[in-house]
């Protein structure tokens, strides 16, 4: 029986639909999670979620998830010769807490989205 969840997405706190059998999926980071990621949820008992954090694009930046976890923009370069500005400057301060093996990004509606990451060996071995 698929249930649903609210406010059981670890990472952006929407709702998940699923079952303990084949898992939870969160429509808005496009994202399967086990049980035991939304359970952890469910347990803290936080009844208000953070709220997914997006931020409107500008032409000519480029977006990124900085070390410390916070929304960063950088000037692009507009020629070979123009390397940019080498300086970034935080845009939202969300303090993510990021999890090994996963690429954090900023996806096409602005918000913070991951995927896990391929990791591998030469073909064969």
């Amino acid at each position: 029986m698929i249930r649903t969840i609210k406010n059981g997405c670890p990472i952006c706190g929407g709702d998940v639909k699923g079952d303990d059998v084949h898992k939870y999926y969160c429509e808005h980071c496009n994202i399967l999670f086990s049980k035991s990621r939304v359970a952890r949820k469910e347990k803290q008992g936080t009844k208000e979620s953070p709220k997914p954090h997006c931020v409107e694009r500008e032409k000519g930046y480029l977006y990124f998830i900085d070390k410390q976890g916070d929304i960063s923009r950088v000037k692009m370069a507009e020629s070979r010769s123009d390397k940019g500005s080498k300086k970034h400057e935080k845009i939202v301060k969300v303090g993510l807490k990021k999890e090994k093996g996963y690429l954090y990004y900023l996806d096409k509606d602005g918000c913070i989205a991951r995927s896990p990451m391929k990791r591998g060996g030469k073909n064969g071995n």
